[in-house]
C-alpha cells in the first residue's frame, strides 16, 4: 500500500477511533509541563494555549539545557513511538529531580514508557504502513487537551470531516508553490504549526507557521508569488482582519473562516485539523505523488532517524 493512501485511511480512522479514546480527567494546569518534538511539540503547545497559558510546553532539549524547567511540575512527555532519544534523556533528568513523569505514547513497551513513572497509552488503529502522522497527532492533541480542560463530549466528527473535505477542495490550485506559510492565532496556531510539518513531510517543500499578527509585522515582506499563504481563522474570536481582494491575489492568500463560537472550539480545532490533513494529501496526489516525500529521500531520512532515535 502506498504511504499516501495509508495516510488517508488513517485520517479516516480518526472519525471513529478518536471517539473511543480514554481521555483523562482534568489535572491542575499550573503544575503541568508538556514536552515533545515535531508533531508532539504541536500537541504540547496546544495544551499550553488551551489552558490559557497556565500549563507550559517546551522541547525536550530545553530540559537538557536547563533542567530547572521541570521543578515543581508534572512532566508529560509526548512521543508516538516512545523512542525519541531527547525525550528519554530529558525524562531521566526529570526523575533525578524527583519530578513526576508521565509518558503519553502509543507503545506501552517503549523506552520512554519504561523510564517514566506513569503511562497514558494512546489506543487507535493504524494501517501498519509508515506514513506521515495523522491519527497519532489527533489522539495526542485530545489527550493533552483533556489534561488541562474538561471535555464533555466530542462534536460530530463525520459532519466536520465532510465540511473539511469540501474546504480542502476549495484550496487546491494548479500552480506548484515553492513554500507554504500557514497562519493561525490562539488555539489555531499549533494546528498551523502541525500543517507546516505535513507540508515538509508529504510535499517535501519549505513551510512556515506564524501567528497572524506576527506574520504581518515582518515575514510578509519576504513573500513572493511562488509562496502560498493559508490563514486559519475564526472571526468571532480571532485577530484576523479582512484583507483587500487585490492584496489576497498579489500574495496568493487563501483564508478559512470556521465560523464556530468560542464555546464550540472543539469543532474549530478538529475541522481545521481535518482540512490540513486532507489538503496536503490531495495536493500531493494532484502533483502525481504516491508516497510521502520524506520516505523517498533516503539519505535525509537516515540522517533524521539517526538524530531522533540515536
Amino acid at each position: 500500500m502506498d504511504s499516501l493512501l495509508a495516510m488517508y485511511i488513517e485520517v479516516r480512522y480518526q472519525l471513529e477511533d478518536l471517539t473511543y479514546l480514554n481521555l483523562k480527567s482534568l489535572n491542575s494546569p499550573e503544575n503541568s509541563l508538556f514536552i515533545g518534538s515535531g508533531d508532539s511539540h504541536a500537541a504540547a503547545l496546544f495544551a499550553q494555549y488551551a489552558s490559557n497559558h497556565r500549563a507550559k510546553s517546551c522541547y525536550p532539549s530545553d530540559i537538557l539545557i536547563n533542567p530547572d524547567i521541570v521543578n515543581n511540575k508534572t512532566a508529560y512527555f509526548i512521543s508516538i513511538s516512545g523512542n525519541t532519544l531527547d525525550n528519554i534523556v530529558a525524562a531521566r533528568m526529570a526523575k533525578k529531580k524527583a519530578v513526576k513523569t508521565v509518558a503519553i505514547t502509543k507503545d506501552p513497551r517503549s523506552k520512554l514508557a519504561r523510564v517514566c513513572d506513569d503511562l497514558i497509552e494512546l489506543k487507535y488503529r493504524t494501517t501498519g504502513i509508515t506514513t506521515s502522522g495523522s491519527i497519532g497527532f489527533g489522539a495526542s492533541l485530545l489527550m493533552c487537551l483533556s489534561l488541562v480542560r474538561k471535555i464533555n463530549r466530542l462534536p460530530d466528527l463525520t459532519r466536520l470531516f465532510e465540511c473539511a473535505d469540501r474546504m480542502s477542495n476549495s484550496l487546491l490550485r494548479a500552480q506548484n508553490f515553492s513554500s507554504y506559510i500557514i497562519l493561525g492565532s490562539g488555539l489555531l496556531f499549533p494546528i498551523a504549526l502541525y500543517g507546516t510539518l505535513k507540508a515538509n513531510e508529504i510535499l517535501g517543500i519549505r513551510s512556515y507557521a506564524y501567528t497572524i499578527d506576527e506574520f504581518f509585522h515582518a515575514p510578509v515582506f519576504g513573500v513572493t508569488r511562488t509562496d502560498r499563504i493559508l490563514i486559519l481563522g475564526n472571526r468571532s474570536n480571532s485577530p484576523y482582519r479582512s484583507l483587500p481582494h487585490s492584496a489576497s491575489n498579489d500574495l496568493n492568500i487563501s483564508s478559512l473562516d470556521f465560523g464556530y463560537s468560542t464555546q464550540n472550539y472543539l469543532s474549530t480545532l478538529l475541522q481545521s485539523l481535518f482540512v490540513l490533513q486532507l489538503f496536503m494529501i490531495k495536493t500531493a496526489t494532484q502533483r502525481g505523488f504516491r508516497q510521502c516525500s520524506f520516505l523517498t529521500n533516503k539519505k535525509i531520512l537516515k540522517l533524521s532517524s539517526l538524530y531522533i532515535y540515536g
